[in-house]
C-alpha cells in the first residue's frame, strides 16, 4: 500500500480558484507532484492530486517485476506461474514496449531450445503472438505521433 500524505498538511484552495487557474492548478500539481484540498464555503470537500498517487503500475519497476514473474511462470508448474499466465492475457494492453520487447525476447529464447524446456508450449506461443501484436500496434501508435508532430513543426516554420 502507497503511503499518501495527510490530507491534514495539504494546501486548501477555494472550488472559485480552481476554476480561475485551472490550467495553472493542475500544472502545479504535477509539476511539484502535490496534493491540494479543493474547499467548498470554507469547508474540505475534494483532494486534487496527481493520478500517479493512485496508479499502481506507474513506477519504474512493474516492467522488471512482470518481466521476472514471466520467466518465473516458465519454467515453475504451480498455481503462481498459472496465475502470471492469466494476468499477462488479460493485462497486456497495460504493458509498456520496453516491457513487451524483453517479454518477447524471454520467449523466442526459451521456445528456440533444442530441447523443449517449456512444458506447454503452445499456451507460451499464444501469449508471445499477444505480445508482438501489442508492441506492433505500441510501436505504430508512436509513428503516428511522430509522424503528426513532425508536421506540426513544417508548419510552424516561418
Amino acid at each position: 500500500m502507497t503511503n499518501l500524505p495527510s490530507t491534514e498538511t495539504m494546501e486548501r484552495i477555494s472550488r472559485q480558484e480552481l476554476a480561475d487557474n485551472l490550467d495553472a492548478v493542475l500544472d502545479r500539481v504535477l509539476r511539484e507532484n502535490i496534493g491540494l484540498v479543493i474547499t467548498d464555503e470554507g469547508k474540505d470537500d475534494l483532494v486534487l492530486c496527481p493520478s500517479a498517487w493512485l496508479d499502481p503500475f506507474h513506477t519504474e519497476d512493474f516492467g522488471s517485476v512482470i518481466n521476472c514473474a514471466l520467466r518465473y511462470a516458465m519454467h515453475a508448474e504451480d498455481k503462481e506461474s498459472e496465475a502470471v499466465i492469466r494476468y499477462l492475457r488479460h493485462r497486456c494492453g497495460i504493458l509498456d514496449e520496453k516491457t513487451l520487447s524483453v517479454a518477447v525476447a524471454d520467449l523466442d529464447r526459451e521456445l528456440k531450445q533444442p530441447s523443449p524446456s517449456l512444458k506447454n508450449p503452445q499456451v507460451w506461443q499464444e501469449l508471445q503472438g499477444m505480445f508482438r501484436q501489442q508492441l506492433a500496434a505500441l510501436r505504430e501508435d508512436s509513428l503516428e505521433g511522430a509522424t503528426e508532430q513532425d508536421s506540426l513543426a513544417k508548419n510552424d516554420k516561418p
